[in-house]
């Protein structure tokens, strides 16, 4: 079980005891995702100014030392920084995971890439090709600097699963609800969110069509579009590139996840890619 905190729209103590509140709810299956923001209208939209993309990393620190001390300290302690100030901060009761339950983040930028290695247990990233070697230099990239920190980590990313009975079936149904019914209007709007210069990302104008189509098909993820036997031999790759975890999305949400579940998965254990039922 995942949930996602923002760091300034959710207070630290706050975001501590909802979290241990779903670790005993879920006996301890519980993964914290902190994330710090990019789109300014909804930040905006609590009354919070935005932050400056170093400004929200230098929060993201203080915020997770919080949450950490709170999920692990009996004592209560008093905080004074720059962001937040905790007058006899405690909580109880702790969380069921030991020392406190796994936590994600999607950091990309340099910035990000560093803050999540050094504070998470996931990192979360995107994936913009299924080809091996790219990929695998791109998780390596995560893992070589999570051990600069003496640290381990776990990478994973997210897959958009556009299945059909035939390749064909699959891609024509893709250039449908994408090509034909898209709201390229929207994700131009997304794209231009995404690159507002206090983000901190330069997107040149040829990959400004990519990046809408990315959000239109499934919000950035990876699109597998194929047959099941394709969509488990992609899945196979990007397991043979490192990565220890797949999100899964469907464009036909309860629809791919029936037919994920009866007609995919059974592959995917005889592939060996999943030890339990």
């Amino acid at each position: 079980m995942v949930s996602t905190s923002h760091i300034t729209i959710n207070h630290p103590i706050v975001a501590a005891k909802q979290s241990a509140a779903i670790d005993h709810i879920s006996r301890g299956r519980y993964t914290l995702n902190i994330v710090t923001g990019w789109v300014q209208p909804e930040i905006e939209m609590f009354g919070q100014p935005m932050l400056s993309h170093d400004d929200r990393y230098a929060c993201a620190d203080e915020w997770i030392n919080i949450v950490k001390r709170l999920w692990t300290e009996d004592e209560t302690f008093d905080h004074e920084g720059r962001f937040y100030k905790i007058k006899k901060g405690y909580l109880e009761p702790k969380p069921i995971q030991y020392p406190y339950p796994a936590i994600m983040n999607a950091g990309a930028s340099e910035r990000g890439r560093h803050y999540a290695v050094k504070n998470c247990d996931l990192v979360y990233t995107v994936i913009r090709t299924g080809g091996l070697d790219e990929c695998r230099a791109h998780v390596k990239a995560y893992h070589d600097l999570a051990k600069s920190y003496g640290r381990e980590i776990k990478v994973w990313t997210l897959i958009n699963i556009v299945q059909g009975e035939t390749e064909k079936e699959a891609r024509e149904f893709y250039n449908d609800y994408v090509h034909k019914r898209g709201d390229w209007e929207a994700a131009k709007n997304m794209v231009e969110t995404f690159s507002l210069d206090i983000n901190k990302r330069d997107v040149p104008p040829e990959r400004i069509k990519p990046l809408q189509e990315a959000f239109i098909q499934g919000w950035g993820g990876l699109p597998v579009v194929g047959t099941r036997e394709q969509v488990v031999d992609t899945m196979a790759t990007l397991s043979k590139a490192g990565l220890d975890g797949l999100l899964v999305a469907f464009p036909r949400y309860e629809e791919g996840m029936r037919d994920f579940r009866d007609k995919t998965y059974p592959l995917l254990k005889q592939a060996g890619l999943r030890d339990f039922t």
